[in-house]
């Protein structure tokens, strides 16, 4: 006869229970560890999804928990402030021009790369310090370098 507890429940059936809320509490913590790292972390933690369009739930990085298959998460990107102003004073000296959107577009890194080949600066496409200083420099005093082309 096995061995029961006081209630009357064989002993297998507590170890069993026991086992398998450890199992939730694994998954739960998993989750929540998952959850917390935020969108670049769990994609590298979170295997990924098939190939297939089956339209399966996975576990995914969106928050909530449930990303549909083959759909990666998009960050929400809003326009930036300096990004508009940035536009705004290459727009003034006829570096940019595109639509004012504060979005950091392949236009903004053209008119920047150009006002550092005019400022004779390394050509980055990308605003630093020594930028900053010619294109402030360029919207007080204007741009020489267009004057003489």
């Amino acid at each position: 006869m096995p061995s029961t507890t006081a209630a009357g429940r064989p002993k297998a059936w507590i170890i069993a229970t026991v086992a398998a809320s450890c199992v939730a509490v694994a998954g739960i913590a998993t989750a929540a560890v998952i959850g917390f790292q935020g969108p670049a972390q769990a994609s590298a933690a979170t295997p990924p999804a098939s190939s297939s369009s089956s339209g399966q739930y996975q576990p995914g990085s969106g928050g909530h928990g449930l990303t549909p298959a083959n759909t990666p998460a998009t960050p929400v990107v809003v326009p930036s402030v300096a990004v508009k102003l940035l536009q705004q004073q290459l727009a003034q000296l006829n570096y940019y021009n595109g639509s004012i959107t504060g979005y950091e577009n392949a236009q903004t890194i053209n008119a920047i790369t150009y006002l550092q080949r005019d400022a004779h600066l390394p050509q980055t496409g990308q605003l630093n310090n020594a930028t900053r200083a010619a294109l402030n420099s360029m919207l007080v005093h204007g741009n020489n370098q267009m004057a003489g082309n």
